[in-house]
């Protein structure tokens, strides 16, 4: 009896070291990921995992592969892996060990557009611009649509490009609350084309400290006034060591992100559709 309780035990602590052992990922292939029931390309698929799910990773392989993905070299190994309703091998150069947001996607006449990680308040993710030229999706908290994969799919388009620009506004800040004053004045940037990747993926840009404080030019004095007419006498008090614009209790700060895509058709008809990002204040 004795062994026998040895023996469970033994058996219970090494399935707890199996579960501790099981890591989570998530798939970062664009177009899903295979699941088969051996560590090899010709072993049979089970299922095709979607962009962004989670998965458990049991155990290695030592099995290394590379893959040419669009002219660039993919390398990794084979791992087996758990999923809801299968065990088999994935490839884990296509695995993040972090968690991927789900894909927004823009539903245009002739393509679709998807925007790779990118975390919104918004409880929708397919936006429908076919009867409509622009739409505003509202970012997280600590989010920004900097440095996201845009990805082209189902195009039947001659030519399409995508310009980015940013829009600064300024804010008055207090130590219990913020008086907000973005419909006041803002700095508009001028658009710049995106960096295209591959033949059917964009990256959008990047902004610095720079950047993010830059604004027109603005006298205290009518700051001032619009302190008084947004937030009150009282205010003023806040603001009674300030030189210019950019000092505290001030803040200059990227509100709002915009993309311009641009779609020419076979018969060199020019469409324009908006896309706004609405930053949260914080960002």
């Amino acid at each position: 009896m004795r062994n026998l309780k040895q023996i469970l035990a033994i058996g219970m602590l090494f399935t707890v070291a199996l579960v501790t052992a099981q890591q989570n990922a998530y798939v970062a292939a664009e177009s899903g990921l295979s699941l088969r029931d051996q560590p090899d390309v010709s072993g049979k698929m089970l299922s095709k995992l979607a962009y962004g799910e989670a998965i458990g990773v049991l155990e290695k392989t030592d099995k290394k592969l590379v893959v040419l993905d669009g002219g660039k070299k993919v390398s990794g190994e084979w791992v087996k892996v758990e999923t809801r309703n299968h065990i088999g091998y994935v490839f884990n150069g296509y695995l993040s060990s972090t968690k991927i947001s789900k894909t927004i996607r823009l539903d245009l006449d002739q393509l679709n557009v998807e925007i790779k990680n990118l975390a919104t308040s918004d409880s929708k993710r397919l936006y429908n611009l076919k009867q409509t030229d622009s739409t505003t999706i509202h970012v997280d908290l600590g989010e920004s649509p900097e440095k996201k994969q845009i990805v082209l799919v189902d195009n039947d388009y001659k030519h399409v490009s995508i310009f980015q620009r940013y829009e600064n506004s300024i804010s008055f800040m207090s130590v219990d609350k913020k008086c907000d004053a973005n419909d006041w004045k803002h700095f508009d940037s001028k658009w710049k084309p995106l960096k295209q990747t591959r033949s059917n993926t964009f990256e959008t840009l990047a902004y610095t400290e720079n950047d993010w404080k830059q604004f027109i030019d603005t006298s205290v004095e009518d700051l001032k006034t619009e302190v008084i007419d947004q937030c009150g006498a009282d205010w003023l008090d806040y603001f009674k060591t300030i030189k210019n614009v950019k000092d505290y209790p001030i803040g200059v700060s990227t509100n709002r992100v915009f993309l311009k895509i641009i779609l020419t058709d076979f018969e060199d008809n020019i469409t324009e559709k908006i896309i706004e990002f609405d930053m949260p204040k914080g960002c």
